[in-house]
């Protein structure tokens, strides 16, 4: 079942799927300012091809996008761009993102005594029971330097969050105020970048919400990613 998104009250509220499908991955509450650009809408059209900035995402991210893509988010702690329309693929960045609480709950607070550089993070990451992790593997992204890796839940992982209607999961990042949930579940695959900004970190996270699709994804999503520029403070 695809839920549609749809414009809250206090900004952007992404809904990737519930049901099986959100439970393969999304949970994003995007509150605050739900301005993006070159896309301002929570439903955006295809893009056309070319350059673009983020308006509110900081450091500002610039970008090149084939045809084909579109921009649906853009705050200052979450920022998307996907095939257009697509529930399944995208790329994601966040910003500061909390390690979640591995509580059975799955509640939407952070994961205390962990540190917030890129080594820590990455570290905290792969101790996870419920997640294979490549070794990780040093990058430098848009000017930003830190470590990248590939994630996905392991055989035989059986934890559910309460909404997942019972496919594993592991919870993988809470905003600081509460702006969003990012859950890692069922077959879904994702590489994630982990960089260290100026007071904090930037995650580029290609995701893949149904993991039968990463090696298109990855192979669509390289030239955008080595695209980025974030501008220096």
């Amino acid at each position: 079942m695809i839920q549609p998104r749809r414009p809250a009250p206090t900004g952007l509220r992404l809904v990737g799927r519930l049901g099986a499908l959100l439970a393969t991955g999304l949970l994003v509450m995007a509150c605050g300012s739900s301005g993006s650009s070159p896309a301002s809408s929570a439903v955006a059209s295809a893009l056309p091809a070319g350059t673009y900035t983020s308006r509110v995402f900081q450091p500002a991210v610039t970008f090149s996008l084939p045809a084909g893509w579109d921009n649906p988010a853009d705050s200052a702690v979450y920022f998307q761009v996907r095939p257009a329309g697509s529930d399944i693929a995208g790329i994601h960045l966040f910003r500061d993102p909390n390690p979640a609480s591995q509580d059975a709950t799955c509640p939407e607070t952070a994961q205390a005594g962990v540190g917030g550089s890129s080594k820590e993070l990455v570290a905290w990451i792969r101790s996870l029971p419920g997640l294979v992790a490549s070794d990780p593997t040093p990058i430098t992204i848009g000017g930003l330097s830190g470590v990248t890796l590939d994630l996905g839940i392991k055989d035989g992982w059986k934890a559910s969050c309460p909404f997942a209607n019972g496919l594993p999961t592991v919870p993988l990042f809470v905003g600081a105020k509460g702006e969003y949930r990012w859950v890692v579940a069922g077959n879904e695959r994702l590489r994630l970048a982990v960089l260290d900004a100026p007071s904090g970190t930037v995650v580029v996270d290609v995701d893949a919400f149904d993991g039968t699709v990463i090696d298109d994804l990855l192979a669509a999503a390289d030239p955008i990613v080595k695209s980025f520029t974030f501008a220096k403070p």
